[in-house]
């Protein structure tokens, strides 16, 4: 895991000009020598610089450093991320003739290229951004992993392209002070990041996950090489979807074993990250990944009522090789890692819980932790958040003729939930899910009274339509293809990859490995959700030899936090806002009315708090980076 930088020139430019952008290219990698303090290095070659700083994961040699060089010097090479499989991808090679000088995954990229050029990124299995380029052919390419676990930033100014695997360095090299006044809008009237190329810099923008980006006589191109649709996973003849299912995850939690550092783990009381820590201690205890004990660090909210410790607790002591870390979260701790993350992430919150993941990772940093596997991606795959797909699921029912009322009383039983409310579920499901039309509904008109008429208008009208019913509603499937390949999925990923590499440590996630997503969207439904219950599948496999405190524990939680406490009582983050409301930058603002806003944060109780939330974060970064449009 590393950060990279680069530029590529799209016509001739001189040695002046290289010597300029030389020293953008160090400015840009100190701006983000968080994500790898262990080294750094610089390759000038017309007409590209690439710049790269290292956290060594594996082999921990110099002769690993980057940006690497192929033996014959044609080729040169910026990567971040981890091939998982660069151990077999490494035999194949080898198999054909390739020779290695590291023990790296690097070098497997850099000679991947080599034997099967732009199709070498079918052959990972990994997270990753990199970027290669060929000087006979005068040609740049760049990949992100398939579902977009590491970032990849560019934005073209005259004729020279800057990327970054974060947006403060490209602001560093080309000293962007504008916002892109259609995400801000989105992002205040409706509270989402939406999975496309847009970001909050104008200018600047964002690969899609499971796309490349090619420069070749100064013309830029990308193509698409995966998107996640159903049915991907061949199946032999008459499948067992358990055993396959039990077998594909083992060896996904396997695979991101391999580090030549230690690993820990991140815990809850849930289930997704339960399963991979009994799975991990069953492979140390039948030898198939090395004798240790695995660090597992868990939130603590004393008093909350949805605090999953003891639950953790309970579940670590069937443990052996496991040891429980509990990280008590305070409103002081909450407070003091704001500004930190928002300038890490490089523009506002979206969720309050990523600063409770960022505390964590400030824990597992202390303890000279560097890499930490989490259950991300479970519920987007096999269908967790059963307060949200309840809605979906009746919809489907309803209007496909199946069976409404059984899984109607299945859903009240199982989770608790009153007939009114799965009826307002139902309503939202059939609102297009693309806008998320759940956080307008119940706060756009609310918002947009306290905004600049005139700003409101400015705004593309695609942002501001009328919500559309679909007669006959989507389908489950549907809905978790649309949260993975369009909105959700990708803002999660974005905040782990920041929370870690602002503490200098790697997140991985077996649940994103893409060939559980592919099975994942091969199976029947009722594998997934079935009679109220979520997740099916895991629960029937592993969940087998989990405590029945987790595997009936209805209640999704995960990194859940007392939000409204902390922005209703007097805290000392609530002192914080004030301050910030009492700042001049917050009081010239010309796309809201100030005055009215200082009067909603002294009753916070009497409002919505998720939109005023926005609004402070909003502000708190655009006077982090001297936005001058607002």
């Amino acid at each position: 895991m590393c950060g990279i930088n680069g530029f590529i020139s799209l016509a001739k430019c001189n040695d002046d000009d290289r010597n300029i952008l030389k020293s953008k290219i160090e400015t840009m990698n100190d701006s983000i020598f968080h994500r790898g303090p262990d080294s750094g290095g610089v390759h000038i070659q017309t007409p590209i610089i690439f710049g790269f700083r290292r956290l060594s994961i594996i082999d921990l040699k110099d002769s690993a450093n980057q940006p690497m060089v192929s033996d014959d010097e044609n080729l040169v090479l910026v990567f971040n991320g981890e091939i998982y499989n660069y151990i077999e991808l490494k035999e194949d090679l080898i198999s054909r003739g390739y020779k290695f000088r590291t023990s790296s995954d690097t070098e497997v990229i850099l000679k991947g290229f080599e034997e099967y050029g732009d199709q070498c990124v079918q052959r990972f299995n990994g997270m990753w951004a990199f970027a290669i380029y060929d000087f006979k052919k005068e040609r740049l390419f760049c990949s992100r992993d398939r579902l977009g676990v590491k970032p990849f930033y560019y934005s073209v100014v005259g004729n020279e392209l800057f990327f970054s695997s974060e947006l403060k360095a490209i602001h560093a090299a080309t000293g962007q002070t504008k916002a892109n006044l259609q995400r801000v809008y989105q992002y205040l009237a409706y509270g989402y990041r939406m999975n496309d190329e847009e970001t909050f810099f104008e200018n600047c923008s964002e690969l899609q996950p499971g796309t490349n980006l090619i420069i070749k006589n100064g013309k830029i191109s990308t193509e698409k090489y995966w998107t996640l649709t159903k049915n991907m996973y061949a199946f032999n003849d008459n499948p067992d979807y358990h055993t396959e299912y039990e077998e594909l995850f083992k060896s996904a939690v396997k695979l991101r074993y391999r580090s030549d550092v230690p690993v820990a783990l991140l815990l809850s009381g849930g289930l997704d990250s339960t399963a991979i820590a009994r799975v991990t201690d069953d492979l140390i205890e039948s030898g198939e990944l090395p004798p240790t004990d695995i660090h597992a660090f868990i939130a603590s909210f004393p008093g909350f009522e949805d605090d999953e410790t003891e639950i953790a607790r309970e579940f670590i002591k069937t443990c052996k090789h496991i040891k429980l870390h509990e990280i008590r979260m305070d409103e002081q701790s909450i407070s003091e890692g704001f500004e930190e993350l928002i300038y890490g992430l490089d523009h506002p919150l979206f969720s309050f819980n990523t600063i409770v993941h960022n505390r964590i990772m400030k824990e597992c940093k202390k303890r000279k932790i560097k890499v930490v596997i989490n259950g991300q991606g479970a519920d987007e795959a096999i269908a967790g958040y059963v307060r949200y797909i309840s809605g979906v699921v009746l919809v489907d029912k309803f209007f496909s003729k199946g069976d409404f009322t059984k899984e109607l009383k299945a859903l009240n039983k199982n989770n608790g939930f009153s007939n009114k409310f799965l009826v307002s579920q139902m309503f939202k499901a059939m609102l297009n899910p693309s806008k998320a039309a759940y956080l307008r509904a119940r706060y756009q008109e609310k918002i947009l009274s306290f905004l600049n008429k005139d700003f409101v208008s400015s705004i593309d009208k695609k942002l501001k339509t009328d919500y559309k019913f679909s007669c006959n509603g989507q389908n489950l499937e549907n809905y978790l293809l649309d949260k993975i390949n369009n909105q959700g999925l990708n803002m999660i990923l974005h905040y782990e990859d920041v929370s870690s590499m602002n503490q200098s440590i790697e997140i991985r996630s077996p649940f994103m490995d893409y060939r559980l997503m592919e099975f994942s969207f091969s199976i029947p439904s009722k594998l997934k959700f079935n009679n109220g219950i979520t997740k099916v599948i895991l629960r029937e496999t592993i969940g087998k030899s989990l405590p029945d405190s987790i595997t009936k524990n209805r209640k999704k939680i995960g990194f859940s936090t007392p939000f409204t406490d902390f922005l209703t009582e007097d805290t000392s983050f609530n002192s914080y806002i004030n301050e910030v409301l009492k700042d001049t930058s917050f009081k010239s603002k010309k796309i809201w009315d100030s005055k009215k806003l200082s009067t909603v944060f002294k009753n916070p109780s009497e409002h919505p708090q998720f939109p005023f939330w926005r609004i402070i974060n909003l502000e708190v970064w655009s006077k982090m980076y001297g936005i001058t449009n607002l």
